[in-house]
């Protein structure tokens, strides 16, 4: 005799409501990303087009500059798994890269805070606590450019004093005062909180912001700089077929156009700006001449946009098909 039983018809559970919304929440991230990316790389393409091509390009120094671009973001990846770890959390190095490079894409939608809240909501999609996901990402944030601005001056010191005819003095009272604000993120960055709870009259949770979580990302973000100089360095003799100067005026320029690109929130990605200072930096610094300073800057804005986005979209892609499993098993259940 044939059961008659009627198939149950149970709503759907909250597990799989909650993975609908992640991948409606993946789509809807992404599209906004593509537009904005897709216009970026558009009037870059223009900017390219229009550029002098006064270039005599060496493919074995522009790969080598790509190389080290790769080998400063896992360094930067690490950095960020280190001051994890030291709130208490742990992520693997393949879970973490995910979420670096994902979060990344955030910088090309103007206001830039889209990177850091992307960066904290992936951490705790993978178990990380609130406190860590979003502690780490705002220290990250801070110190890299903090940090990015005092190598700046402190590289390019004799190269400003003589622009400024003397007066870069001042210029590097600024980065070490930077610096000093940097080591006192301990201090300073509870206190903000708690004033932006109250303004907000929402309750911000950042727990105690560990000091060696700073130090760790001073020394990860001051080397970072000096490899993204090198590379910088690399791909400037990849395009005109010779570097002059030293290595430390490439790395001041690029750390310099980088971070006041950076600070222009409302453009993406520093659309403009990067490559203006960067132009304005090569040529006075004599590391080119105008027409190769202007071709340099579009090309290292179209090279690092490629090195960026490429791991950031794949990434997207295999997201898209499944939702983020949780590193870490409690209370010994299964996964």
């Amino acid at each position: 005799m044939l059961d008659a039983t009627p198939t149950s018809t149970a709503p759907p559970s909250p597990a799989r409501r909650r993975n609908k919304l992640w991948i409606a929440a993946q789509i809807a991230i992404a599209a906004i990303v593509f537009f904005y990316i897709g216009r970026t790389l558009v009037l870059q393409w223009q900017e390219f087009q229009h550029a002098p091509l006064v270039v005599h390009p060496d493919w074995r120094f522009i790969a080598l500059s790509g190389i080290v671009v790769f080998g400063t973001y896992a360094l930067l990846i690490e950095v960020w798994r280190r001051i994890l770890a030291e709130w208490g959390a742990s992520i693997s190095f393949g879970d973490a890269a995910r979420i670096w490079f994902v979060s990344n894409l955030g910088k090309y939608v103007p206001g830039k805070v889209w990177q850091i809240l992307a960066m904290g909501q992936m951490a705790q999609a993978v178990n990380v606590p609130p406190a860590a996901a979003a502690g780490s990402a705002i220290v990250s944030t801070v110190v890299n450019i903090g940090m990015g601005f005092a190598v700046a001056v402190l590289t390019g010191w004799s190269a400003l004093d003589a622009i400024s005819k003397g007066h870069a003095v001042l210029g590097v009272v600024i980065a070490v005062a930077i610096v000093v604000g940097v080591l006192l993120l301990p201090l300073m960055i509870p206190t903000a909180v708690r004033l932006a709870s109250r303004v907000t009259r929402r309750n911000f949770e950042l727990g105690i912001l560990p000091r060696r979580a700073v130090y760790i990302a001073i020394v990860g973000n001051v080397a970072a700089w000096i490899l993204y100089g090198w590379s910088f360095q690399l791909l400037v003799h990849g395009v005109i077929g010779e570097t002059r100067g030293s290595l430390s005026d490439y790395i001041a320029a690029y750390a310099l156009s980088y971070v006041i690109g950076y600070l222009v929130l409302a453009v993406p990605g520093g659309l403009g700006t990067r490559e203006g200072v960067q132009t304005a930096a090569l040529t006075a610094m004599a590391l080119a001449d105008p027409k190769q300073a202007a071709v340099v800057a579009v090309t290292s804005r179209l090279w690092l946009t490629v090195l960026e986005l490429t791991p950031g979209f794949i990434y997207l892609a295999r997201g898209a098909r499944r939702r983020p499993q949780a590193t870490t098993v409690r209370d010994g259940s299964k996964p």
